[in-house]
């Protein structure tokens, strides 16, 4: 046989750490409060001077974020209604709404028909 081989009974154990929230804000705080150099803290914690810069970049979005308003998730508008031609109290074509489906069928509407009406037949349309 060439190259390594494991046997079936050793377990290799990751070198990742998971540190929790309260571990993380624990050294962020005390990088803050001491004179040290953030990498001195850094390494008496085993951790790259990278990882806490990138802890404290968080920890700053997140305090910035709780602290922005929340935007709605909908505004409501009001628009004023169209105004109606002569042409179309005359029933003379170009007066109508046309809705077109993805599966082609169609939907036209008079302008002066009654809008809960195109609405039902919309929805009739979309349940199929």
């Amino acid at each position: 046989m060439s190259g390594p081989t494991i046997s079936p009974h050793i377990l290799l154990a990751g070198t990742r750490r998971s540190w929790t929230r309260e571990d993380k804000r624990a050294i962020l705080d005390e990088a803050e409060s001491t004179t040290a150099s953030v990498s001195s803290v850094a390494r008496r914690h085993g951790l790259t001077a990278s990882l806490l810069f990138r802890w404290r970049r968080e920890a700053w979005d997140e305090e910035r974020a709780t602290s922005l308003p929340v935007q709605p998730a909908f505004v409501p508008l009001a628009l004023p209604a169209p105004p109606r031609s002569p042409a179309c109290d005359q029933g003379l074509p170009g007066c109508a709404i046309e809705v077109e489906l993805a599966d082609g069928h169609r939907l036209r509407a008079q302008a002066w028909a009654d809008p809960a009406l195109a609405r039902d037949l919309l929805a009739a349309l979309l349940d199929r």
